[in-house]
C-alpha cells in the first residue's frame, strides 16, 4: 500500500463510504487495459477479480450477433463496412487492430458459462437508421432468448440500450427482465424523471456533471444508477461520494486494485 493513501481514503470519503458500495463494471470489457470488447479482454478482466461488464451487441446483414462498439468496422478491424450491413462470413475473416478475432454473441455467451457472480450490462446498439421496426423486435426476441437461455444461474444479466425502442419491446414481452437507460447526461432529477416516465428502475448517466443530490433523488424513486464512465482511479472516490450503485470504468483492474489497496467496501453480487 502506498504510504498516506488510506488516510486520504478516510478523508475523502468520511462517512459517505459506509453506505455507497458500488459495483465495478469494466465497460467493454476494460477498454483502456485491453483490446475493446474482446475475449481476450474479458477473459484477463474476469481473471484479475473483476466480474461485472459492459458489452456492445449489433446484427449482421445476415442476422448473426457480433460484439462490437461502433457500428462500423474500421476503427476496430482492418475491414471496412457497416456492420448491420455486412455478413458474418466477411466478418469472422477479419482480425482486430491487435490481432485478435472479432468477437461473435455466443462466443461470448459460452464464455461466461463457466464464470461465477457475473452482472452484465448487454447494451442493445440499435436505432432508428439501422433498426425499423420489424428487425428491432427481430434483434430483441433473439438477442434476449440467447442471453437468456445461457445465463448462469447466479448471474444477473440487464439490457440497456440509448434507444428507449428496444427496452420499452422487452419489458412489455418479458416483464421479468432487467433494462437500463442510457443517457449521455448526468444523473439529474430531469433524467431519473424521465426513466420513471418509461417505466424503468435502472439509469446509467455521466459520471460528470452527476451529483449527490442527483443519486439520492433516484434511490428516492427506486432508481439504480451506474456512472460511466470511470477513467481514472480518482473516479472511484467520486462513484463512492455520489452515492452511486454501479460504476463502469475503462480501467477495471487497476480500479480493483486500488479499491483493495485502501481497504474499501464493494459489493461482489
Amino acid at each position: 500500500m502506498k504510504r498516506g493513501l488510506l488516510p486520504l481514503t478516510a478523508v475523502l470519503l468520511g462517512t459517505a463510504v459506509l453506505s455507497a458500495q458500488p459495483r465495478i463494471l469494466a465497460h467493454r470489457g476494460g477498454r483502456a487495459e485491453q483490446e475493446e470488447n474482446t475475449l481476450a479482454a474479458f477473459k484477463a478482466t474476469y481473471e484479475a477479480g473483476c466480474h461485472g461488464f459492459e458489452t456492445d451487441i449489433h446484427i449482421t446483414a445476415d442476422g448473426q450477433y457480433v460484439i462490437m462498439h461502433d457500428h462500423t468496422l474500421e476503427r476496430l478491424t482492418d475491414g471496412q463496412g457497416r456492420v448491420e450491413q455486412t455478413p458474418s462470413a466477411y466478418i469472422r475473416t477479419l482480425k482486430t487492430k491487435q490481432g485478435n478475432p472479432v468477437l461473435f454473441l455466443d462466443e461470448l455467451l459460452n464464455y461466461f458459462k463457466g464464470c461465477k457472480t457475473l452482472y452484465v450490462e448487454w447494451e442493445m446498439k440499435t436505432n432508428e437508421k439501422d433498426y425499423p421496426t420489424e428487425l428491432l423486435h427481430k434483434y430483441c426476441d433473439e438477442v434476449y432468448a440467447r442471453v437468456m437461455a445461457a445465463k448462469p444461474a447466479d448471474a444477473l444479466y440487464v439490457f440497456s440500450s440509448f434507444d428507449p425502442r428496444p427496452l420499452i419491446y422487452i419489458q412489455q414481452q418479458h416483464p421479468e427482465a432487467e433494462v437500463m437507460l442510457i443517457t449521455g447526461k448526468p444523473c439529474t432529477q430531469e433524467t431519473v424523471d424521465l426513466v420513471k416516465a418509461l417505466g424503468l428502475h435502472r439509469v446509467a448517466a455521466t459520471l460528470g456533471g452527476s451529483s449527490r443530490s442527483g443519486v439520492k433523488y433516484a434511490h428516492e424513486k427506486g432508481v439504480l444508477v451506474n456512472l460511466w464512465p470511470g477513467e481514472k482511479t480518482a473516479d472511484t472516490h467520486l462513484a463512492y461520494l455520489l452515492g452511486a450503485d454501479y460504476l463502469c470504468t475503462d480501467i477495471p483492474q487497476e480500479v480493483m486494485r486500488y479499491i483493495s489497496d485502501n481497504a474499501l467496501p464493494i459489493r461482489s453480487r
